[in-house]
């Protein structure tokens, strides 16, 4: 008997979700400081709006460009990172994303990336920072991510709309002979 792939999916997702509420912190945006030590909440969104051109270009699932915002917003939080490297971290979390999330072989190539983005960074550069996050993030990429909540939340709605196009009365269809 074949297992019910809805049921599945959800059952992964309240996992998810369970997961996220233990190790969840808000992600409080800092304050500029004089010395400009620390990324701030405009750099942040300059990063998200880059990283969403990147995305468009290379056509990728939704998927991929949300975990990456999810990735860089988890490392942006505990960590002190200067707005110089905000395009690495960026790029690097967006190549993370991409290898969670693409099949394989739509995948790009660190050169592509590189390419694509005028990140401004080598591919060693970034292949450094995907190391660096994956070790602040313990390798625990698998979050709940805002999208994640809207298939949830948006799920009932399509399976009633389904549900209701199912029962809809056939009608009758004239046989042309």
């Amino acid at each position: 008997m074949k297992p019910n792939c809805g049921f599945l999916r959800l059952a992964g997702e309240v996992a998810a979700v369970s997961r996220e509420t233990k190790m969840w912190k808000v992600y409080v945006p800092k304050k500029p400081s004089s010395q400009d030590t620390d990324v701030s909440p405009a750099q942040r969104d300059e990063a998200v709006r880059w990283l969403t051109e990147i995305h468009s270009k290379l056509q990728l699932y939704p998927e991929t460009l949300v975990l990456a915002v999810s990735i860089l917003d988890r490392f942006l939080t505990p960590i002190k990172a200067r707005p110089k490297y905000l395009r690495c971290i960026a790029i690097a979390c967006f190549f993370l994303g991409a290898k969670t999330c693409e099949e394989d072989e739509c995948v790009p190539s660190l050169k592509e990336l590189v390419a694509s983005s005028s990140c401004g960074c080598s591919p060693s550069e970034i292949l450094r920072m995907e190391r660096i996050i994956l070790d602040k993030l313990n390798w625990d990429l698998h979050t709940a991510t805002a999208l994640d909540f809207l298939h949830i939340v948006c799920r009932p709605k399509i399976d009633k709309k389904s549900h209701r196009l199912a029962c809809r009365p056939k009608r009758d269809k004239k046989v042309i002979g």
